[in-house]
């Protein structure tokens, strides 16, 4: 009896990118292996559910399931629990994957001794704009979103992989989703893995094409809402967090402080705070043009002159959200 895959993905409003997403899901070509695709739905409001559900017309292996509770880590465990493959493969509606990325995968567990493996996520865009260009550059940048976010990790051992292929007995050994993080749910999930010694690979045989907002304004937006997560999830769990979850928090912090601190001494004639926020700055902006000046890709004079400013709306978008995240209740 042939193995079985099961492609697990949860959707909330993908009517733009679902039907391509679905045909890279079904383009897998996993060498005689069945597979079974699940789409766990967060009640889309829009056209997803419709576009699905022709699939599942047409394809047996496609299925549509509820999640009535549409929050990620609760459809992530429904499918699972739903799912009857041999390996699991939770993958992304917002991306777009090769053909062997799912075979990869399973080959790379099997010669890495590993009980998860990731390909290499790539970021794109749809349309290449001006503003999706300087998207591109600040999301895929080491200095934009960290040397150890899923999109600049290197190949290799790591603590942390996305739109992974896992084998099935994870779940039975670490347990599911933890519910109450609907975000930061995959940092707390693989810490328990890395607890439990199993080992997870990040490999560059392969790669899947992930499609974020084509505007600056939602990038920041994305940003806000990660480190608003961040805070959510340091009060429920911290150890889960690297470094560089807190880096722009303590960021914000000190340029409020030296701020607030800076505009009462300077009654007193005491510039030096409002100096070293000024110094600060210039720092953050001077280490932002050397890594513009370094870039390749849509190299334009625009472009490095903008970049480092974005850098620092990114890091203090994201920072903000975190400050704003231990003082919020309402999620």
């Amino acid at each position: 009896m042939s193995e079985l895959v099961s492609i697990v993905c949860t959707t909330y409003n993908e009517e733009k990118l679902i039907a391509k997403t679905l045909e890279s899901f079904l383009a897998q070509q996993i060498n005689g292996m069945q597979s079974e695709v699940l789409i766990v739905d967060g009640m889309s409001t829009d056209d997803t559910r419709k576009i699905v559900n022709e699939y599942s017309r047409k394809y047996t292996n496609v299925k549509l399931i509820d999640n009535t509770e549409r929050k990620n880590p609760f459809g992530r465990n429904k499918g699972v629990t739903e799912s009857k493959g041999n390996y699991i493969a939770l993958l992304g509606a917002h991306t777009i994957y090769d053909s062997d990325y799912v075979k990869i995968c399973i080959e790379e567990l099997k010669r890495t001794n590993s009980i998860g493996v990731s390909g290499k996520v790539l970021t794109a865009f749809e349309k290449i704009t001006p503003e999706s260009e300087l998207c591109e550059l600040l999301l895929s940048s080491k200095f934009g979103v960290s040397g150890e976010s899923f999109r600049t990790v290197s190949e290799g051992y790591t603590s942390m992989i996305n739109y992974p292929v896992f084998k099935r007995e994870v779940f039975e050994e670490v347990g599911l989703y933890d519910t109450a993080l609907h975000r930061n749910q995959d940092n707390d999930f693989n810490s328990r893995i890395l607890a439990k010694g199993y080992k997870l690979y990040n490999t560059w045989k392969t790669e899947c094409r992930y499609y974020p907002s084509e505007t600056l304004s939602g990038t920041l937006a994305y940003s806000y809402r990660n480190g608003f997560w961040n805070a959510k999830t340091i009060i429920k769990n911290p150890e889960i967090l690297m470094v560089h979850h807190y880096v722009p928090f303590i960021f914000v912090m000190t340029l409020l402080v030296l701020l607030v601190t800076g505009i009462i001494t300077s009654f007193y004639n005491v510039l030096l705070p409002l100096q070293i926020f000024l110094l600060v700055l210039l720092l953050h902006i001077s280490v932002g043009y050397s890594f513009s000046f370094r870039i390749n890709k849509y190299r334009t004079l625009k472009n490095i002159l903008v970049l480092p400013f974005l850098f620092f709306a990114f890091h203090f978008s994201y920072g903000w959200g975190t400050l704003r995240g231990f003082f919020t209740k309402k999620i």
